[in-house]
């Protein structure tokens, strides 16, 4: 059942990397067809399965739910609102914030593919503050997503009005507190379950 979580006693195996720190069903026994569906998608579209979203498969009605608000909230039903380049640098900065190394990986890799420049998202993860590219809107909204993650009650009405000086609205600047407070919350389970990069996420990809 759980090939991804066990222990290979025979040496001359290659270990198996374990994807979290309890069991790790696999994809053909889940019963919710949704999540299962989930799966199927992302093997398709991407050539792999989420390390992370394989580690939450173990009570895959609450993935089913998780995955209703998460991911409309990082723009997979093409909303508008942010740009998918805003969500994924709030993802990254939060996540690089947490030292989650799953969800840092994985969100700097996507804001790379976002940008259309691996390198960026790989110097926003490290620090959005040296990234001269980042438009005047990216930087504040990083800036309010620190904030959100580490010291919410630092938050103050004229950070608001920097955000709407530079075009966001209230709806909009919600749904960078949204994004930054959820990812904060994803991160958090990543690391207590010890959840590692899927290997796509850590290279330079090749052209």
């Amino acid at each position: 059942m759980t090939a991804t979580a066990e222990r290979h006693d025979d040496v001359t195996s290659p270990p198996t990397t374990r994807i979290s720190r309890l069991e790790v069903p696999e994809v053909e026994e889940l019963k919710n067809p949704a999540v299962k569906g989930f799966f199927t998608r992302q093997e398709r579209e991407e050539g792999l399965t989420s390390n992370w979203f394989r580690a939450l498969s173990l009570n895959e009605d609450d993935l089913g739910r998780l995955n209703g608000y998460l991911l409309p909230l990082l723009g997979t039903d093409g909303r508008g609102g942010l740009t998918d380049r805003e969500r994924e640098v709030i993802a990254t900065v939060v996540s690089g914030e947490n030292r989650c190394a799953y969800c840092h990986t994985n969100h700097a890799n996507k804001l790379g593919k976002v940008a259309g420049d691996w390198s960026f998202g790989q110097r926003v993860a490290i620090d959005h503050h040296q990234v001269a590219e980042l438009t005047d809107r990216e930087r504040a909204l990083a800036d309010l997503a620190i904030a959100v993650n580490n010291n919410p009650q630092s938050i103050r009405d004229e950070d608001f009005e920097r955000l709407r000086r530079l075009g966001l609205d209230d709806h909009l600047i919600l749904e960078g507190i949204s994004i930054a407070a959820f990812i904060g919350a994803t991160n958090r389970i990543g690391i207590a379950l010890s959840v590692p990069p899927n290997p796509e996420y850590t290279g330079v990809p090749q052209h």
